[in-house]
């Protein structure tokens, strides 16, 4: 019988570098949408305001692509497997969720900030600004459940079944509120971005769905 080969140490380094700086790219050109394409929000700021609007805008851009990177963490690919382990894997996953709360948190207090913390007026006009609430407490939610899963004493399978059902609700919703809550991706170049990120969202969810829902014929 032929057994595939196991990739060496250093062809495991490389690739884990070449993973790694791939993440740092997509993030990087996320955090860099605010600055090379602004909103007409920052035609009219000035000094600390601007840079506070900025600030939450990467946050949140950034919290964006942590969201769908957490996707790509619990997809079971084989080749992340052998590079990180599965373990290193899953603790990334833990870590990443606590970065995200931190950033959703972030991310509207620094725009409210930009606004001298006055609140939005309850109109139709900005329902993108309260969709981002309501997806922030979701979010939010599942991380504390998360966290304090044990002392809830939550079984898992009711655990996996909130995770199962949050998480697509979290990332369709954050295109969405992305999408229409600021001009900038009216923009080609990151509503092209954005569309390519969103295409890569549902592709990872079919084939998780696919894995898990579709039997598979035994030879």
């Amino acid at each position: 019988m032929n057994r595939k080969k196991e990739p060496t140490k250093k062809t495991q380094g490389l690739l884990g570098i070449f993973f790694t700086t791939v993440l740092l790219l997509v993030l990087a050109a996320a955090a860099s949408v605010p600055f090379y394409f602004e909103s007409q929000s920052l035609y009219y700021k000035l000094g600390t305001d601007k840079t506070l609007l900025q600030a939450g805008k990467v946050f949140g851009l950034v919290a964006m692509v942590l969201i769908l990177t957490q996707v790509v963490l619990v997809s079971r690919f084989a080749i992340l497997e052998k590079i990180f382990s599965l373990k290193s894997l899953f603790s990334s996953h833990q870590t990443l969720g606590k970065i995200i709360a931190v950033l959703i948190l972030l991310h509207p207090i620094c725009i409210l900030g930009a606004e001298k913390f006055i609140l939005f007026p309850f109109e139709p006009r900005y329902w993108p600004e309260f969709l981002g609430i309501g997806l922030a407490g979701l979010l939010l939610g599942i991380v504390l459940i998360s966290v304090g899963q044990k002392r809830l004493k939550l079984p898992v399978k009711t655990w996996q079944t909130i995770h199962r059902i949050g998480t697509p609700a979290i990332v369709i919703l954050a295109f969405v509120h992305v999408f229409f809550v600021s001009e900038s991706f009216n923009i080609a170049v990151p509503k092209a971005g954005l569309a390519c990120a969103a295409g890569f969202a549902a592709l990872l969810f079919l084939r998780l769905y696919y894995k898990r829902y579709v039997p598979r014929s035994k030879k």
